[in-house]
């Protein structure tokens, strides 16, 4: 990996939220969108000074905290801040229906302020290793296009990672034909289950509890119709507390468990709090863990790590310490990974005896 240069980028938003539960006081500006998660995950595995290797672009309006900016900027990556002078930063309101993080409807209560490939221009972000999208469909080739154009104008040869997950609304049925065009543009395309379903016109119930197997049908589709311009692309399905499937076309497909499941049982979640941001989380983990090893499977586990603590609070975790003495939550994110593939060694070998 890049010591000096970046090697991620994430060019997804950064929402404050408002959370509301029933018979309690609402949370405010809680920091979340997939540009906020997906950096959050590929900067735990990238402690202080490495943690310039991560740049970020947020687009805020003018009304956004300091207090957010504070806390973004103590992660110490290259951080670069667009603010509007006349318009308000992006916000959403997210209520639950109980007090169990379950049920919930979600609506954006202020305009989108989308993040522009032109803003990388100027900046060493152009230059990244990896770049993460949020997109339909429709839109992530020409995102895509626009990035290697500015980078050409540069003078860039070396040919960046796409990972692109799309946009939850765009995924339906009648959007599959353009997914399948779309892909061509990308290395690695991560949907979750529910939203890989309801692009081939199954509903979440239609695949049961997880039916694995139609899973990785669906997934061997897409990789089968060609991902990326040499056509040897990646699929990710993140699949929640099921863990998650890397399928590609020189890979037998694979499952991996949850970190949860994995280490502590499968009843035994009492550090799981709030799903959100998650699959984003896995992303950021995902892909600076592919730096790391040029593996498609090993990067995975990177990515499981990442969304552990994405899970343990509403927001973003806590982190202390400094170095080599970082902490997230009070957890040195090394050692949850050794824990992780610790783990998998030992059930693979039981498997085999």
């Amino acid at each position: 990996m890049d010591t000096h240069g970046i090697s991620f980028t994430s060019l997804g938003l950064i929402i404050l939220d408002e959370i509301r539960f029933p018979n309690q006081a609402p949370l405010i500006d809680i920091i979340g969108g997939s540009g906020a998660y997906a950096t959050l995950g590929a900067r735990l595995f990238l402690p202080h000074p490495h943690s310039q290797c991560i740049g970020w672009i947020i687009h805020v309006g003018n009304d956004f905290p300091e207090s957010v900016k504070n806390r973004l900027e103590s992660w110490g990556i290259s951080l670069v801040v667009e603010r509007e002078a006349d318009k308000p930063s992006m916000r959403g309101l997210l209520e639950y229906k109980d007090t169990t993080f379950g049920p919930k409807d979600f609506k954006y209560t202020t305009p989108f302020l989308s993040v522009r490939e032109s803003s990388l221009e100027g900046t060493r972000l152009l230059h990244s290793m990896v770049y993460h999208y949020l997109e339909t469909p429709h839109n992530i080739a020409q995102h895509v296009s626009t990035l290697f154009d500015l980078r050409k104008k540069k003078g860039i040869s070396e040919q960046p990672l796409i990972i692109w997950e799309p946009a939850p609304p765009s995924c339906r049925k009648e959007n599959l034909e353009a997914c399948l065009d779309a892909v061509l543009f990308v290395d690695v395309f991560s949907p979750n289950h529910i939203e890989l379903a309801a692009l081939f016109g199954e509903s979440p119930l239609a695949i049961g509890v997880v039916d694995k197997g139609k899973i990785e049908d669906m997934a061997a589709r897409v990789v089968n119709s060609g991902i990326g311009a040499d056509g040897k692309g990646i699929v990710i399905v993140r699949a929640g507390e099921h863990g998650c499937l890397v399928c590609g076309r020189d890979t037998l497909p694979m499952w991996l468990p949850p970190f949860y499941k994995a280490v502590l049982g499968e009843t035994q979640h009492f550090k799981v709090v709030d799903p959100t941001g998650a699959g984003n989380a896995f992303l950021g983990g995902y892909a600076v863990g592919y730096l790391k090893t040029e593996s498609i499977v090993e990067a995975a586990y990177y990515g499981s790590v990442a969304a552990s603590f994405a899970l343990e609070q509403v927001g973003m975790p806590e982190k202390s310490g400094k170095g080599d003495g970082e902490l997230w939550n009070g957890v040195n994110v090394s050692s949850r990974l050794d824990e992780y593939k610790s783990k998998l060694s030992y059930e693979g070998q039981k498997g085999e005896s």
